[in-house]
C-alpha cells in the first residue's frame, strides 16, 4: 500500500517597527505686557509775599513820584502865571491911571510890598501822615495730583510647539514556508 507523506511549514512574516516619538515639545510662554505709570503729586506750595505800598506816607513827607510832581508843579505853574499876569496887569493899569496923581509914590509901594514879603511869617501845616498799606499774600498749595496706573496684559498663544517624528511599521517575509509531498510504501515516513 502506498502512503502520501506531507510535510509543511507555514510562512513567517517579520515586522520591524519604529515607534513614533516627540523629539521636542514646548509650550509657547505667555507674554506679559505691563504699563507702569508712577503717581505724581504735581503739587507745590507758592511763596508767601508781602506787598508794602508806602507811597502815600512818602508823599506826605514830600517824596513824590514824577507823575505827581509834574502834575502838581504844572498846575501850580499855571496858577502862578495867571496870578502874576493878573497882578502885573492890575499894577500896570493902576500906574497908568493913577501914576500922575499926587501922593502916589511908586517907590514907596514897592518898598512896602517887599517889607510885607520879608516880614511874612511862615505857615506850617500839620497833617496826619497816612500809614503804609501792607498786603500779605499767604502761601497756598497749587496743582492737582496725578494718579498712577499699573496694568498688566497677558497674551497667551493657543497650542504648543510640537515636533513629532512619525513611527514606521515594515513587514517582510522572513521565511517563505513550504509544502513537500512524497509517497512511501508500507508506512508513513516520520522524521523529526
Amino acid at each position: 500500500m502506498l502512503y502520501l507523506n506531507i510535510r509543511h511549514q507555514l510562512p513567517q512574516i517579520g515586522i520591524r517597527t519604529q515607534r513614533g516619538r516627540f523629539t521636542s515639545a514646548s509650550s509657547n510662554p505667555a507674554q506679559v505686557h505691563t504699563n507702569q505709570e508712577q503717581a505724581t503729586s504735581n503739587q507745590g506750595a507758592t511763596q508767601m509775599s508781602v506787598d508794602i505800598n508806602s507811597y502815600q506816607s512818602r508823599k506826605a513827607y514830600g517824596h513824590r513820584n514824577l507823575n505827581d510832581l509834574t502834575a502838581e508843579n504844572g498846575q501850580r505853574g499855571l496858577s502862578d502865571v495867571q496870578a502874576a499876569i493878573s497882578k502885573k496887569a492890575q499894577n500896570s493899569w493902576s500906574r497908568a491911571t493913577n501914576g500922575a496923581k499926587k501922593g502916589n509914590d511908586i517907590v514907596q509901594q514897592y518898598k512896602s510890598e517887599m517889607m510885607s514879603k520879608y516880614t511874612a511869617r511862615s505857615i506850617v501845616e500839620l497833617n496826619l501822615i497816612p500809614e503804609p498799606e501792607i498786603t500779605v499774600n499767604p502761601s497756598h498749595v497749587e496743582g492737582t495730583p496725578k494718579r498712577g496706573d499699573v496694568t498688566a496684559e497677558i497674551e497667551t498663544a493657543n497650542g504648543a510647539n510640537v515636533q513629532y517624528e512619525q513611527g514606521s511599521v515594515e513587514t517582510y517575509l522572513e521565511d517563505k514556508g513550504f509544502i513537500r509531498r512524497w509517497i512511501t510504501e508500507d508506512g508513513y515516513d516520520i522524521y523529526a
